[in-house]
Parts: structure tokens; C-alpha cells; sequence
């Protein structure tokens, strides 16, 4: 882990990373042992004479694989073989092997360089599957799943085999998803169960549990199983994570109670401030006419003086009173 930490120090404090311009359009990809397979880089701008191709290895080590001067079309590798070809030209820089081995399995990424900085696409997982190398041994792993956000899960990958004993295996864990690069989950601190067949074999479950899931966590996970020096992989289960939708027998009576409470007391309280409102606009309105009507009545009386009341079709009435001394 230290050696990792250092080589990925040492990379990166002389390269400023910048994965906008380079696009390895495939993430994953899976191969058989002895198949020829190429990985793809595309270049977004006329990049600079040098490019490289790095390699993270399952054991987290950083190789360089190839580097290559386009300007007078040289490509220097580690290792000088056949195994490893690039093709490199203004746009794309391409990495084939010709014929894979189970050494080939890692992250390979894809840089251009310049005297003051580097960039790098963001990785693409090489997986080697068929390599059955452990005699008579055979790898299950879990259904695929779909569940909810903030669940639990446990996946399982079983391991029989005859011929190794179980002190000797060990279990990588590695992840693939649409929206992040490859990553290797180490199975350190997982439970493992071991126990012997009738036939004779061993059989040894190795078991890797994901707490409160969130939508990272979504993806396909394959097991690497490391057996006497050997190794194969399982086929990968695939968890689908969905939103939990909250449904109304999951809410508590007390709480639909006391959303319904609040519905009719806001309501009540909308109705009242409505009819205060109201009456006090029609007493507005009655101040600012300036009238007032009043009703004068007296009962009938024999004077001698007494003025003529003046009618019209109005209801208002006008009088004159006049102040006389009987005889």
C-alpha cells in the first residue's frame, strides 16, 4: 500500500491532472485469456508530441507501459515484446495487446505530456475471464439485485475447490458502474465460512457486506479469487438501487392526526379573518357616505302655532320649529 501511495505521489506532483481532454470512452471491458484486445483514448485538441500509457496493476502498483514521441513516431516499452502495440496519431492514441494473460488485468490509463503538465483520461478496467488456473475449482457468486436507497446487502462469492486449502485463497472484491471508474474493494475484515464436502472438496464463502446504500454504490461487482499463486474471477452480481417512495400505511395515525388538525385550524382561521374583514369594510363604507338616518316621532298634539312641513319623494325630511306662547 505504501509503494502504491508513493508511485501515485510522485506521478501526480509532477503532472497537473486534467481529464477533460482525454476520453476513454470505455470504462470496463472483459476478455478472454489469449484474446487480442485494444483499449481506445481520444484526444479532444492536437495534443502534444508525447504521449504514455500507464498501468494500475490489482496489486495497486503503478508500471508505465508504453511511451511514444509522435513527432518521429518512436514508442519505447517497459518490457520490449510483441505483447503491447500503440497506435498513436493527432487525435487518439490506441493500446493493444495481442494476446492477454492473466498478468494483463488492471487500470490502464491514457496521458499526453508537456514540460509543465500532464493529462490523463480517466482509466479504463482490463478483466481477464476464463482463466481458470485453479484445478478443478469453481466460483459462484450472488444473484443480482434490486434495492432500496439507504438498505442493506450482502454478497457472497462460494469457492470449491479440491486441491487448495483455504489459508492459501484470498478474495478482491471490484466494482464497475456507468457513472465512476473501476475501483478494487480488498475483502480484508470480510467474513468467510469453510467446510468440506462429501466429494471432498472445499467450499468457502466469502461474504461482503454494503451498509446504508446510497446511489454510488450501484454497479456490477466481481470477486478475484487468488488461490496458490492462481487466480479467477466470478461473473459479477449487479445491484440496482431505487429511491424509496414513501406510501401512506408507512405514516403513523398520530402524525396523519396531527396533519389533519392543522388543515382544519388553518381553514377556521381563514374562514374568521375573512368575516372580520368583511364587516369591517361595510363599516368603512358606512362612515365614508356622511349620512346618518335617524327616526323622529311625537305624538299628536293640538298647537296653535304650528309650521308647514315641507314633503318631497325623498326619505329625508326638513322641518322648522317655532317657539309660541299660548293664551
Amino acid at each position: 500500500m505504501m509503494v502504491y501511495i508513493l508511485n501515485v505521489f510522485q506521478l501526480w506532483s509532477l503532472c497537473e491532472a486534467l481529464l477533460s481532454d482525454i476520453s476513454q470512452p470505455v470504462s470496463f471491458q472483459a476478455v478472454k485469456l489469449g484474446d487480442r484486445v485494444s483499449i481506445t483514448c481520444h484526444i479532444q485538441h492536437d495534443a502534444p508530441r508525447m504521449r504514455v500509457w500507464y498501468k494500475l496493476t490489482t496489486g495497486k502498483r503503478l508500471q508505465l507501459v508504453a511511451s511514444t514521441d509522435t513527432l518521429y513516431n518512436l514508442t519505447i516499452f517497459k518490457e520490449p515484446s510483441q505483447h503491447f502495440l500503440v497506435k498513436a496519431e493527432s487525435f487518439k492514441s490506441h493500446l493493444t495487446i495481442s494476446k492477454t494473460i492473466q498478468e494483463d488485468t488492471g487500470t490502464y490509463y491514457c496521458g499526453v505530456l508537456t514540460l509543465n503538465k500532464c493529462e490523463f483520461g480517466q482509466g479504463t478496467f482490463l478483466l481477464i475471464k476464463g482463466t481458470n488456473l485453479i484445478s478443478d475449482a469453481v466460483i459462484h457468486q450472488s444473484e443480482s439485485q434490486t434495492v432500496q436507497l439507504a438498505d442493506s446487502v450482502t454478497l457472497s462469492c462460494s469457492v470449491h475447490s479440491a486441491q487448495c486449502a483455504p489459508e492459501h485463497t484470498s478474495i478482491t472484491w471490484m466494482k464497475n458502474s456507468e457513472n465512476s471508474a473501476p475501483e478494487m474493494i480488498y475483502s480484508s475484515g470480510n467474513e468467510n465460512t469453510c467446510q468440506m464436502a462429501e466429494s471432498g472438496e472445499m467450499i468457502c464463502v466469502y461474504n461482503l457486506f454494503i451498509w446504508n446504500l446510497t446511489l454510488d454504490d450501484a454497479g456490477t461487482y466481481y470477486c478475484a479469487v487468488t488461490s496458490c499463486g492462481h487466480a479467477m474471477f466470478g461473473n459479477g452480481t449487479t445491484i440496482k438501487i431505487h429511491a424509496r417512495v414513501t406510501k401512506l400505511h408507512d405514516i403513523s395515525p398520530a402524525f396523519i392526526a396531527l396533519m389533519l388538525s392543522n388543515i382544519i385550524l388553518g381553514i377556521a382561521t381563514l374562514l374568521l379573518a375573512w368575516a372580520h374583514w368583511k364587516n369591517h369594510r361595510k363599516d368603512l363604507k358606512s362612515i365614508r357616505s356622511g349620512v346618518i338616518y335617524a327616526s323622529v316621532s311625537s305624538a299628536p298634539r293640538i298647537s296653535a302655532c304650528r309650521s308647514p312641513v315641507k314633503n318631497s319623494q325623498d326619505t329625508v325630511v326638513y322641518s322648522d320649529v317655532r317657539v309660541c306662547q299660548r293664551d
